[in-house]
Formats: C-alpha cells, structure tokens, sequence
C-alpha cells in the first residue's frame, strides 16, 4: 500500500480519549470522503483505557495512531498537527460524524481563496441517542464568514469538527493552548487567534453530526477555565473583547436558566428551583431569574402556564444557543 501520507493534501486529526462507543463512526465518516484529493486519518488515542485502542487496530494501515498519556484534547489535536503532512488540517471530535462530501464543500474555498485561512460549516446537533435536536447548529445571525471584531464581540458557532485550515497557519498560531487540560475553551480561543492570519469562509451546508449536551452539563465542564479564558483574551486584545468577556461571565447563568425552565415545564420544581439559584449565584440580581425562582413556589398548574410559553420557546432553539458564550465540542 502507498503511503497516503506523503501525497496528503488534507489531513484529518482526531483526538479520542475513552471513545470506544462512538470511535469507529467518527474513523469511518474520515475514510468515506468523497474527495478527489488523498486524506491522510490521523487518530490521537489521548490514553483511552477502554476498548478504543482495539477498535483503532480493526482499521489496520487505512489510519495512522499515536499513543500518548492522557494530556486533554488541545494536546491530543497538536500531537496530530505535527505529525500531518497535508497542506490543510481537519479537525473531527470522536463523538461527531462527517457527511460524505464534507471536505469536497469546504476545501475549494481554501485552494481558490489565498485570503481564506479557515472554511467552517454548519452541523446537525445529535443528542446522546443520535437523533436531531435540532435543525441546525448555526443560528441565522451568524451564518457569515465573521469579522475579527465580529469575533471580540460575542461568541462565534464555530465547532473543530466543522472546520478545515491552511496547516501552515494553524501551526503559526502556536495550536490549541494546551492549559486547558480537558473540553472547555481551547477551540474558541484557537479560532480567535486563526482570525489574525486571515480570512474565513462559510459554507451554508450541515456537512457534520455534532454530539450534543444540554447547556447545564457544558456549563460545568467550562466552568473550570472560564477565567484562564478570560486572561488570555485580556491579555492579547484588550478592551476589544469587552463584549465578549461579558458573554462568557454570562453563559453560566443563562445555561442554568434553560435548564431551569425546561425543569419547570416537567414540573420538576426542585430541579428548577435549585438551577435558578445557580443562575444567581453567577449573576446576582437579574430580575428575570428572581421572577423564575419565585415560580418554583407557586402552585404546578400555574407555574406551568406562567412559564410554558418560554420554555417551549426554549427548546424550538438551537440547543446550544440558550448560553451566550462559547460550546463544548468534545
């Protein structure tokens, strides 16, 4: 067999770290690209100590494996980097899916475009038993090739699995900072900095199955590297991502709102009782959630009819969208 590669023009770099139940998918979604144009599959078994690296071996030399200690997925997606030799670099979480023309919609962009550093797509959320949890991951206002102060500005749906990038610029940039040590905001961060290179491109189409979690259990996982976050946007632009500091404070407590009134239109009013207060806890004061807490008080029925038409509301969104501030991709 030829060595694919030495001929690579993408390479595609998936980090999995105890991924059994959903590795094999993710692998095979990378292998079915209907591309003309050779792929390298890079997979980065960050020490998995379930069956991931015995699902790895089933696709002999059709992928190349690194074994490493479990770094977290920054570290997993760099190891990868360095070890690719295609022009252009394409990230794919374990739990996520490539539709089979994913790379044949976005690469052109960037081999037609010099300016273009980054192609990203919209995606499908799938929940944790692979059905839809909505119709698309990117909200309406933001499906456009975003400006460097679009970015400062708010949170930007940009998800590693849905873009592909000149491997040169990637590299220029330094990586995914590696500080943060599990899922939380390395990608948004690495994406920000991408900017500076040069231009991006949007491609309209849902060309990814990205595994989605309620914003309550994403909340908890960001929670721990909200403020190296916030450091490192402080630090390298300033007052210009005044906005989107503010966004990321605000992102606990509007997931916590979601799940509260989801809660409370189950008529799970402890539940919904006890997100209200984390919600305060993370903004104190906001008059909206006082009047949510004071809900789980008040008899079922009524609770259900006060809050029902914003809970349904709720749920009609893009899930993720109920949080301002960046998304858990791994």
């Amino acid at each position: 067999m030829l060595d694919s590669s030495a001929m690579a023009r993408v390479s595609a770099v998936i980090p999995v770290y105890n991924g059994a139940a959903t590795i094999a998918r993710a692998v095979a979604s990378a292998l079915a690209q209907q591309f003309d144009g050779a792929v390298e599959t890079i997979v980065v078994d960050d020490g998995s100590t379930d069956a991931t690296r015995a699902i790895l071996s089933g696709f002999g030399d059709r992928i190349r494996t690194i074994h490493q200690p479990n770094r977290g997925p920054a570290a997993a997606r760099n190891a990868g980097a360095r070890l690719a030799a295609g022009e252009y670099l394409a990230f794919l979480d374990a739990d996520d899916e490539w539709m089979p023309e994913k790379l044949a919609r976005t690469v052109p962009l960037l081999e037609g475009r010099s300016e273009v550093v980054l192609v990203f797509s919209d995606a499908i959320p799938i929940d944790a038993a692979g059905n839809p949890a909505a119709d698309s991951y990117v909200t309406p206002d933001c499906a456009r090739a975003p400006s460097m102060a679009d970015m400062l500005a708010r949170w930007w749906p940009i998800i590693p699995s849905a873009a592909v990038m000149r491997r040169e610029a990637f590299l220029a940039t330094g990586g995914f900072a590696e500080e943060f040590k599990s899922a939380a905001y390395e990608d948004p961060f690495l994406f920000i900095v991408m900017r500076e290179r040069g231009e991006f491109a949007y491609v309209p189409e849902r060309l990814v199955r990205y595994r989605w979690e309620s914003p309550g259990a994403r909340i908890e996982k960001y929670l721990p590297y909200q403020e190296i976050f916030i450091r490192g946007l402080r630090e390298r632009y300033g007052a210009a991502a005044r906005g989107l500091i503010r966004g990321t404070r605000r992102a606990a407590a509007s997931a916590w709102g979601y799940e509260g009134l989801i809660a409370l239109r189950a008529g799970d009013r402890r539940a919904a009782r006890d997100y209200f207060l984390r919600a305060l806890r993370a903004r104190p004061a906001d008059f909206k959630t006082i009047l949510r807490l004071a809900r789980t008080f008040m008899p079922a029925a009524l609770a259900r009819a006060m809050s029902g038409r914003t809970a349904r509301n709720a749920t009609a969104r893009t899930p993720d969208n109920s949080a301002s501030g960046p998304r858990d991709q791994s």
